[in-house]
């Protein structure tokens, strides 16, 4: 400060800041009233500082003054330009200039302020909190007549020699900038990801970032924030976050049927999304269902769903095959086409085949796609379709009787060398699947890999035991390959 003090002196002026300390100390004590505003406050402490800086009696004018207080950023906006700063003084640009450097010597002097440190307090207590919330909170305590900013608040701070810790992260005063991002960041993934996110989850995966903030450190740093909708005491989620994978999940749910009742849709949500992560690397985060009250505030909020007792449906048009896709789409069709809406596995399976699906395609579309339901053993329909009971157990009294006709044919030795072999009948669901699930070697036998081969005796692939379900997998490349058929064999012998 010595050396902006210097640059302004006058050679019958040696010591223009220590005059200043002396004169406003003086007047603050005398004439400055602390139950009147800052802006008040300031023009008081510029107009006493150019009486000392210019040795006169004569107040300044009245634009001068204010001009000098736009510039420093003391009346409430952020520090003004020299264009701004020269247009309020009714003078040029670089005459502003002149004159602020006159008083640069006020910089840097520690002025008694009461309602400053007043504001400033008030500051600490509010954060976390928006701008406009501080600004609203400093008008009602009478601490000021503008709405202060901020970076006007810190500019305050800053001439008057206070310390100032606040600072604005995605439109939050805070004074832990890197907690509150680390929240912010946190919600908005997860958001992103699925939807919605409890306080819980923000507080781990804040965590995992390296964060430790507990739930209710994370409320009051959401609730601050204008990009955080709170759908509910527990539940969150980003505004901007409109389309994520909860609601790609529930389009894809009622563009099969709707209305439908939110159990029913928080369960395929669940099912859906266990099978979507499995498919997930280990630095990928797992989708997390939301329960049926996160659910339902959800749905409640999103533009795009409507709830009425108890029943989600959409407010937007939703066309089955955009939003399945084709393989999906065709399925549903495959399923609807049947007599009754109701088709076992194999037979299912077949007709996909027969219209040119992926059979392991076809199987995951069946266990976890929110499209098809399991109504009873071995009975797949679309969802929404009305099956009386009599239908079911017909169909599936059909697929057994089907089942009991084919050759379930297993014969098992050991060769003259000791290798274990077994032959097999292909029956419908083992050349569909690819999959067999029978224990034949004794119990507690180590997991064996056996090599498959063909009816020219040719080595063509490799199935692997298991002691504790029998053949788990090795199948399905050997069955597309040789475009096996029911009724033939397949034969294996320990490698």
């Amino acid at each position: 400060m010595t050396s902006q003090a210097n640059a302004v002196q006058e050679p019958d002026r040696p010591d223009i800041q220590a005059d200043l300390a002396r004169v406003l100390h003086e007047v603050a004590e005398s004439t400055f009233d602390d139950t009147e505003p800052l802006e008040t406050t300031v023009v008081r402490i510029l107009s006493e500082a150019d009486r000392v800086i210019h040795g006169k009696r004569r107040p300044c004018r009245p634009a001068i003054i204010n001009g000098l207080a736009a510039r420093y950023g003391l009346l409430g906006q952020p520090p003004a330009t020299l264009e701004e700063t020269g247009r309020a003084m009714g003078v040029t640009r670089e005459r502003a200039r002149q004159i602020q450097k006159k008083h640069e010597a006020l910089h840097g002097l520690h002025l008694w302020w009461p309602q400053l440190d007043a504001a400033l307090e008030l500051a600490s207590r509010q954060a976390p909190c928006t701008e406009l919330a501080l600004a609203d909170e400093l008008l009602r305590s009478g601490l000021t007549t503008n709405r202060y900013s901020l970076s006007s608040l810190r500019a305050c701070a800053e001439f008057a020699g206070r310390r100032f810790d606040l600072d604005v992260k995605d439109g939050v005063i805070t004074d832990d900038p890197d907690t509150l991002t680390a929240v912010y960041r946190a919600t908005r993934r997860i958001a992103e990801r699925q939807g919605l996110a409890t306080l819980l989850q923000v507080s781990d995966e804040a965590l995992d970032a390296g964060c430790v903030v507990t739930e209710d450190d994370v409320r009051a740093l959401l609730m601050a924030s204008e990009s955080v909708v709170w759908l509910d005491d527990n539940h969150v989620t980003w505004r901007s976050s409109v389309r994520n994978r909860l609601v790609n999940t529930l389009r894809t749910l009622l563009s099969v049927h709707q209305p439908v009742d939110l159990p029913s849709a928080r369960r395929a949500v669940e099912n859906f999304w266990a099978y979507r992560n499995a498919g997930r690397t280990a630095d990928q985060a797992d989708l997390v269902a939301p329960t049926l009250n996160g659910l339902r505030a959800f749905c409640d909020w999103h533009e795009q769903f409507t709830v009425n007792d108890d029943e989600l449906s959409a407010t937007v048009p939703l066309d089955l095959n955009a939003e399945l896709g084709v393989e999906a789409a065709l399925l549903v069709e495959l399923i609807r086409m049947s007599p009754n809406g109701v088709l076992d596995r194999t037979s299912l399976m077949e007709t996909a085949e027969a219209y040119g699906m992926n059979l392991s395609t076809a199987g995951v579309y069946l266990t976890f796609h929110p499209a098809f339901v399991q109504l009873d053993r071995n009975a797949w329909t679309v969802r929404g379709t009305q099956v009386a009971s009599d239908v079911v157990a017909t169909v599936q009294a059909q697929a057994r009787a089907r089942s009991l006709t084919e050759n379930r044919d297993f014969r098992a030795g050991v060769t003259q060398n000791g290798r274990p072999w077994v032959l097999l009948a292909v029956t419908s669901n083992f050349r569909l699947t690819g999959v067999v699930l029978r224990r034949w070697l004794p119990p507690g036998t180590p997991s064996t890999r056996f090599e498959l081969t063909d009816g020219r005796g040719e080595p063509c692939g490799v199935a692997v035991y298991n002691d504790e379900t029998g053949f788990t997998h090795g199948f399905g490349t050997y069955v597309r390959r040789f475009g096996l058929r029911v009724g033939e064999y397949v034969y294996m012998c320990e490698k």
